[in-house]
């Protein structure tokens, strides 16, 4: 038959004996028949609990007791045989509740049977005197779910706070009219707790790594946002707001289509109008003497001045940037329609030869603004060029110098390190006027062997002797000028180059110039001559050094 077996709680107190400290538990084991258990010798069980009567045992102990003759028995909870934990580590301040669970055996033995749960109410704060003594500012206490406490002195006396105190969120400052479609975050790292970001207004945002203080941001630009940055541990939680807008991107500028077949004096410009916060202006890219009546009006009037033909830029201005694009105007009277007719562009009249089958200049272009050797030549609304060693008579002279992109104008893209997109194909105008354009390789080829027919188009010579025809006899060649009879026409000047760290060499020694055609997204190819040999010879060069160039008709 089963035995039940109660156990009746008389006295539980702290005592301060031999370290370590225990805790005086006097009880009367009582059997199931409601009577004392005298004289016996019983087997008890004892566990401390945290937090609940069912929590988790901190500790455990095992010890047998002996009752009188009227089934009272006296132990020393600490004083037995520990199974689970420590008693003297047990955390009586953590500020959470503790709970003695009592299980017997009735023979002495270890078949523990639950006898009951109670709750301890003085003794954790009498043992945690026993252990530190006093309670002083600053001490602190691990408390349930997390939290901790620390002991303050206040005005009002000592109380208990929260510890550590949740780190106050600031979620930096606000970003306005940023000039993309992302921002990098920067709220500060909390020192105690944890880090989240949300959205709290704007649509279509998105954000990096959510609970990292130094994040990402992306939305629609042109749209406003309001971020939230909080920062949370168990003591509570601190938000900051940001507030972030994505400025709109810049118009793309549209000029209008070419007006190619004007009849009179003037053109009505049409290009787009610009959006609200951005300005539009037009500018003269190419041809002398014209005048607007109105440089920021979309439709504006041109008047034409001492050329035929024309270029103008309409650029789109925002605090993001600008945005260009041109048009090409064309009067009545033609362009160098007749070869060996001087062509008039931009103030300078440029003779023209007929060679075989082609019509070119005999003159090197010298058109655009001077810039230093030093400096790259952009694309914006003004035509650049280089005079050898920064000298404007230099170019009077010989000519401008061109980087690739420039001589062609930046067409469908094209820069000194990308290729064009879509490639070229046809005509490739570049610098040169209406009517005319930057010669391909293709077409120095053909001027190449019209001069000398056992030529070849390979990379190196070409043939060593069209150079000499080529190249003019005015003096400005150092001697020997090998070859040099001028007998085409062409009247190639000894104009030098701009190298790529923006230095001059080769005045007077050699002359090279730009054909429209690249040989790979960061070289293009040229025709070189030499004052030392009557060859003319095909290279493949960076595009970023300053070349002359020639312009052919279409």
């Amino acid at each position: 038959m089963k035995h039940l077996f109660t156990l009746l709680l008389a006295a539980l107190a702290f005592v301060a004996t031999a370290q370590p400290q225990k805790i005086h538990y006097q009880a009367i084991a009582v059997g199931a028949n409601g009577k004392p258990i005298k004289n016996s010798t019983v087997g008890l069980r004892l566990s401390v609990l945290d937090s609940l009567p069912a929590g988790t045992a901190l500790y455990t102990e095992t010890q047998t007791a002996s009752t009188d003759a009227a089934g009272q028995f006296s132990i020393y909870l600490g004083g037995g045989t520990a199974t689970v934990g420590t008693f003297a580590n047990l955390p009586w301040a953590n500020g959470s509740d503790k709970f003695l669970k009592v299980e017997m055996d009735a023979q002495g033995g270890t078949n523990y049977q639950p006898m009951g749960t109670t709750q301890l109410v003085s003794v954790p704060y009498a043992m945690a005197a026993g252990t530190s003594k006093e309670l002083n500012a600053g001490t602190i206490f691990n408390g349930s779910a997390g939290k901790k406490w620390m002991l303050i002195e206040t005005p009002n006396g000592p109380t208990w706070t929260c510890y550590p105190p949740v780190t106050l969120a600031n979620a930096g400052a606000d970003q306005l009219n940023v000039c993309a479609s992302s921002v990098n975050l920067a709220g500060n790292a909390p020192s105690n707790g944890t880090a989240a970001w949300s959205i709290l207004s704007g649509a279509g945002g998105s954000l990096g790594t959510a609970n990292a203080a130094a994040s990402t941001f992306a939305g629609i630009r042109g749209s406003s946002y309001t971020l939230r940055y909080s920062i949370s541990n168990a003591c509570g939680s601190s938000a900051d707001t940001v507030a972030v807008s994505l400025a709109p991107t810049t118009t793309i500028a549209n000029a209008g289509p070419d007006q190619l077949s004007l009849t009179g004096t003037t053109a009505t410009l049409a290009a787009n109008a610009p959006a609200a916060g951005e300005t539009g202006a037009w500018s003269i890219l190419a041809g002398s003497g014209g005048s607007l009546n109105a440089n920021n009006n979309p439709t504006a009037t041109f008047t034409k001045g001492t050329d035929s033909a024309y270029t103008l830029v309409w650029t789109m201005t925002s605090p993001c940037g600008t945005s260009r694009d041109t048009v090409n105007l064309r009067f009545p009277t033609p362009v160098g329609t007749v070869c060996g007719q001087a062509v008039t562009y931009v103030g300078e009249s440029y003779p023209t030869v007929q060679i075989g089958s082609q019509c070119w200049f005999a003159k090197n272009l010298n058109v655009g603004t001077m810039i230093t050797g030093t400096s790259d030549q952009t694309n914006n609304s003004t035509l650049e060029k280089y005079c050898y060693n920064n000298d404007a008579a230099n170019c009077a002279t010989y000519g401008g110098l061109y980087q690739w992109a420039e001589a062609v104008q930046y067409q469908n893209g094209a820069s000194n390190t990308t290729s064009p997109s879509p490639a070229f194909t046809g005509n490739v105008r570049g610098i040169c006027p209406t009517g005319w354009h930057l010669p391909s390789d293709a077409e120095y080829c053909t001027l190449t062997t019209f001069l000398d027919a056992s030529a070849n188009c390979s990379f190196g010579t070409n043939s060593t002797t069209a150079g000499g025809m080529l190249k003019s006899t005015s003096g400005l060649w150092t001697s020997p000028n090998t070859g040099a009879t001028n007998s085409s026409g062409f009247s190639a000047l000894p104009g030098g180059y701009r190298t790529s760290n923006g230095t001059f060499d080769n005045l007077g020694f050699s002359t090279s110039f730009w054909s429209s055609s690249e040989s790979s997204s960061s070289d293009a190819i040229n025709r070189s001559l030499d004052y030392n040999y009557s060859d003319i010879s095909r290279n493949s060069n960076h595009k970023g050094l300053g070349f002359s160039a020639r312009c052919t008709q279409d």
